[in-house]
């Protein structure tokens, strides 16, 4: 083979003098759909922040025991989101997400419900408080702090999307990490596949949890 052979030109176009990297996103996939993904976030130039494996066991850093805990918090911060198995690995984290917009309607709906209980009931005292002034010719204050807990905004409206989710893991860890360590960076950008069935999600959850060994 010819290695002085003429190479094919790059016809693509270029951002401030680079050529674009292609997106790894699936085309036409809305990544806020109900489904399985599999995750994984590298620091930046792959430096290893977050500890080291030992006899196929991974001993986590101080900055690897953050970008651990803030994993776990996910779901307390989008509700249409469930962890499944995670690693953290010396360079990197493996882990899937599972969005469920479903589950997300339905914690809207029961904040919704409650807000309406609490209304009534709110409602109920204003009019024995107005009964009450009636009878005995007082004047009250009304109660102006109405609305129940989703009066002013309501936070379940948006759909979260996958990068939503990752945005908010990386800048959460970026955060806590710079308090102990400044400098600590994740890469641009982080790889994602889309589980189809859960054969594809028992073999990725293996992969995740064998990865120290590997």
């Amino acid at each position: 083979m010819n290695n002085y052979a003429p190479q094919p030109k790059n016809n693509k176009p270029k951002y401030k003098g680079k050529y674009r990297i292609d997106s790894t996103r699936l085309p036409a996939w809305s990544y806020a759909s109900n489904a399985g993904y599999f995750v994984t976030i590298c620091t930046d130039g792959k430096k290893c922040f977050f500890g080291e494996v030992v006899q196929g066991e991974m001993q986590l850093s101080q900055i690897g025991e953050i970008a651990q805990k803030v994993w776990y918090e996910i779901p307390n911060h989008f509700s249409n989101c469930q962890i499944d198995s995670f690693c953290v690995m010396p360079n990197h984290i493996h882990g899937i997400l599972i969005i469920n917009q479903i589950r997300e309607e339905g914690v809207m709906n029961q904040i919704q419900e409650e807000d309406a209980m609490n209304q009534i009931r709110e409602e109920g005292v204003m009019n024995q408080i107005q009964e009450e002034d009636a009878m005995n010719r007082v004047s009250t204050r009304g109660d102006d702090q109405r609305g129940g807990v989703t009066g002013l905004f309501n936070p379940m409206l948006s759909k979260n999307s996958l990068s939503k989710i990752v945005r908010w893991y990386k800048g959460r860890c970026t955060f806590e990490i710079n308090q102990i360590y400044e400098g600590f960076r994740w890469q641009g950008r982080f790889h994602d596949n889309i589980i189809r069935d859960e054969f594809a999600l028992d073999k990725i959850r293996q992969y995740i949890i064998n990865n120290p060994i590997n």
